[in-house]
């Protein structure tokens, strides 16, 4: 299934020794060591013991307040990935009650780096002129010590989905990457690989994997060739077929996959978002400049003389809850981001840009949802990882790169990989749930000074 990369090997070796030791030891830092007890921890075995015995509901004692009431059952909304990994540990005598979401959170990690050091090394070979070698290392150390990976090591119930979703995501982007760098280009197991991704994120986390289908769809599409439609059209309908058979187990219909006024947070200790939700609903447009507030420019922790957040009335009409930590791409993806900008740009075909238009989906509904998370984040990667390795991969006038771009280059590395490392401490130390809370009581700064509860 997967090629060789074509850069040096000790490249690779270190790149992922790194990875293999550093992310692990992260975590342990900031306070999460391999046998910590985690909130909601055993969740995801209580779901894989229930789809064992043909149900798709989930123990409340598991699932506490994350739960939702359904015609006398509780459910959960997360995907079934997770806990289909699980399988195999309830199935053995004794470790059914084994919490193995830290370990869990770091495969997924260390799979998602694996995907990506695969994808840069199509584009950086020995042949490379100076100027793309420059870039090509510099991304992959912003992808193996910056914002992608190093500021989400939380391990958690929430965090978890997303980082399986993003590991499959960065299969697909590998598999993308291979059909327009290699000489096998999309043939029929990388099309098929590729729909296996899709589907596999559908069933990990939906607007994941909304991004996955609608790319790979738009991807079809402008590339013709329909008789090479049949297979992935297969995977992409039993994955759906799938995901449609779990959501009418758990909602009553195949297309619903999370009803949240039926939430137990909303129904016993916030009532408010019950009307809020009618009101606006999951997702609205309405909630688009705020979204470009909180994932670029986090002025809504500003706390006003009167003691309240900047947006405090916008807030408490449109959303459930803008979690803390604030952050900015800006700063812990700089590098990410003019690459980005440069491939979209480079950008001359109808197949790159059907690939770049179907991923912006993710985004966009992060963008517009209820609720605006730090790990949500994460959404965004695809799009900007694929438009960083395009814009890596396009052909420059110039070889030799100048000391300007070098300082410019190494600054941006260096932004990302401290950025993303104080966010990784923000993020470990901030307590879920609406950032307001916190900010009009103790302050930005007092948030993160207080004693730990």
């Amino acid at each position: 299934m997967f090629e060789r990369a074509y850069w040096p090997r000790w490249v690779w070796r270190v790149s992922l020794a790194v990875a293999i030791v550093w992310y692990p030891a992260l975590i342990w830092l900031l306070g999460s060591p391999p046998a910590a007890t985690l909130d909601f921890g055993l969740a995801f075995n209580s779901m894989a013991e229930h789809l064992l015995a043909g149900r798709f509901d989930v123990d409340p004692d598991a699932i506490g307040a994350e739960g939702f009431d359904v015609a006398g059952r509780t459910v959960s909304y997360f995907g079934i990935f997770c806990a289909l990994l699980r399988v195999p540990l309830v199935l053995l005598p004794g470790f059914a009650r084994t919490d193995v979401t830290w370990w869990s959170c770091l495969a997924a990690a260390w799979l998602a780096t694996w995907f990506q050091l695969r994808a840069i090394g199509l584009v950086w070979t020995t042949q490379s002129p100076p100027r793309q070698s420059w870039l090509a290392a510099a991304l992959l150390i912003s992808v193996v010590l910056g914002g992608q990976h190093i500021q989400f090591l939380r391990p958690s119930i929430y965090q978890e989905p997303v980082n399986w979703a993003f590991a499959q995501a960065m299969a697909f982007v590998f598999l993308t990457m291979r059909g327009l760098t290699t000489a096998r280009g999309f043939d029929r197991p990388t099309i098929c690989w590729m729909a296996t991704c899709a589907g596999l994120a559908l069933l990990t986390r939906v607007s994941f994997g909304i991004g996955l289908y609608a790319s790979f769809g738009l991807f079809l599409l402008a590339r013709g060739q329909p008789r090479a439609w049949p297979a992935p059209a297969c995977i992409l309908l039993a994955f759906a077929v799938m995901t449609g058979i779990v959501n009418a187990g758990r909602w009553g219909s195949p297309f619903t996959f999370a009803d949240f006024s039926r939430f137990d947070l909303s129904q016993d200790a916030a009532p408010d978002r019950l009307g809020r939700l009618a009101a606006y609903g999951v997702f609205n447009p309405a909630r688009i400049w705020l979204g470009l507030n909180y994932y670029f420019f986090p002025v809504w922790t500003w706390i006003r003389s009167d003691g309240h957040v900047l947006f405090a009335e916008t807030q408490a009409t449109l959303m459930d809850a803008m979690e803390l930590p604030p952050g900015s791409f800006f700063l812990t993806d700089p590098l990410l981001l003019g690459l980005a900008i440069a491939g979209a740009a480079a950008i001359r075909d109808r197949v790159r840009a059907a690939l770049l238009l179907g991923l912006c989906a993710p985004p966009v509904l992060m963008l517009c949802a209820i609720s605006m998370a730090h790990r949500y984040r994460m959404e965004f990667y695809p799009l900007l990882f694929l438009a960083a390795l395009l814009g890596l991969a396009a052909p420059s006038r110039r070889t030799e790169p100048r000391r300007l771009f070098r300082a410019a280059i190494i600054g941006g590395v260096v932004i990302g990989i401290v950025a993303s490392h104080v966010m990784a401490v923000l993020y470990a130390r901030s307590p879920w749930g609406p950032g307001e809370f916190y900010l009009e009581r103790y302050g930005l700064v007092g948030t993160y000074t207080r004693p730990p509860r």
